[in-house]
C-alpha cells in the first residue's frame, strides 16, 4: 500500500527497530525512496528536484537512525543504514518502492538492492561509487574529504564539494542552496546534522570505501535495473567509477550530466528527474 500524504513540510514517524525514524511524503504514484548523502538530512535535499520527481512518483524521505530529526544511532556500517531504509519502507507500508541513493546513499542503495532486491522496483545510483576495492575506481582526493567533513561549511566550501568551476555551475549551486535555505545560500550550506552523526558515518563509509564490509563482492546480486547517474567533473566519485559500477552490475546503463558536479542531480534538477521517470517507465 502507498500511503495518501501530499505534504512535503509534514514531518512523520514510524518506529523501525524500536527508533522513531522521521520521514516526509511528497506527491502521490509509485513510490520513491530517497536515500541521501553523507551528513544530510532531509532537509538538504533540493526542493526543485523533488517537486519534479514528485510529478510523477510519491517521493519519500528520511533522516535515518542518529540523523537530525530521527532517534537512535547511527548504523556502524552502510547494510545497517539499508537495514534501516528497507525497515522504513515496510514500517509505512511502501509496495516495491523504486530507490534512489545520492552519493553515501547510493553506497547504501547497492547494498539495500543486494540484499533486499525482491522487495523493491528499479535503482537509482546519483553521485556515488562502488568500493574502490573494485578494479578501474578511483580514490576520492583528501582536499574533498578534508572540506566535507568541516565542522562549518561555507557556500564556497559548498561550490567546491559539489559543483564545476565553471561560472555557470557555480551560479546552479548558489541557487540551489537559496533555494535550500529558504532564500538564503548560507542557511542552505548549513550543517543539519551534528559532528558525532559525522564521525559514525564517515567510519561506516571507510569499510564501505575499503572493501571491509565486502559490499562489492554483491553487486553481481543486484538483479533489479539500474540507472547510474554522475556529473561529468565531480570531484567526489569521478566518473571512471560510474563506469566500473556499471561494469560490475547485471542490467545497468549509465547517464553523465555535462557542467556538472557532485550535486548534478539539483543543477540539472528537471532533466534528472525526466530521465528518472523515463528510466523507471520502461522497467
Amino acid at each position: 500500500m502507498s500511503l495518501d500524504i501530499n505534504k512535503s513540510n509534514e514531518t512523520n514517524f514510524a518506529q523501525v527497530d524500536d527508533v522513531q525514524i522521521a520521514w516526509r511524503s511528497t506527491g502521490q504514484g509509485q513510490p520513491l525512496l530517497m536515500l541521501n548523502r553523507f551528513r544530510a538530512a532531509t532537509d538538504d535535499w533540493d526542493p526543485q528536484l523533488i517537486s519534479a520527481l514528485a510529478r510523477t512518483y510519491q517521493v519519500i524521505t528520511f533522516d535515518s537512525a542518529g540523523v537530525a530529526a530521527s532517534e537512535g544511532n547511527v548504523p556502524d556500517t552502510l547494510e545497517g543504514a539499508a537495514d534501516i531504509a528497507i525497515g522504513l519502507a515496510q514500517a509505512i507500508g511502501l509496495d516495491r518502492p523504486h530507490v534512489l541513493g545520492w552519493s553515501m546513499g547510493g553506497m547504501i542503495a547497492q547494498i539495500l538492492a543486494a540484499k533486499y532486491g525482491d522487495q523493491i522496483g528499479g535503482l537509482i545510483l546519483a553521485g556515488t561509487t562502488p568500493s574502490f576495492a573494485l578494479e578501474g575506481t578511483v580514490p576520492t582526493a583528501q582536499e574533498w574529504l578534508a572540506t566535507a567533513t568541516k565542522e562549518v561549511n561555507t557556500p564556497e566550501d559548498m561550490q567546491f564539494l559539489f559543483y564545476a568551476d565553471s561560472e555557470t555551475s557555480r551560479s546552479a549551486g548558489l541557487s540551489s542552496l537559496a533555494r535550500i535555505g529558504q532564500g538564503d545560500a548560507a542557511a542552505g550550506a548549513a550543517s543539519k546534522t551534528t559532528m558525532q552523526t559525522v564521525a559514525a558515518q564517515g567510519a561506516a563509509t571507510r569499510k564501505f570505501f575499503f572493501g571491509e564490509d565486502g559490499a562489492f563482492k554483491q553487486l553481481g546480486k543486484i538483479n533489479v535495473p539500474v540507472l547510474v547517474a554522475n556529473g561529468d567533473q565531480d570531484r567526489a566519485f569521478a566518473v571512471e567509477n560510474s563506469v566500473a559500477l556499471v561494469r560490475a552490475l547485471p542490467n545497468a546503463r549509465l547517464a553523465i550530466y555535462p557542467d556538472a558536479g557532485h550535486a548534478f542531480l539539483f543543477q540539472h534538477a528537471d532533466q534528472f528527474a525526466q530521465d528518472v521517470t523515463q528510466f523507471l517507465s520502461e522497467i
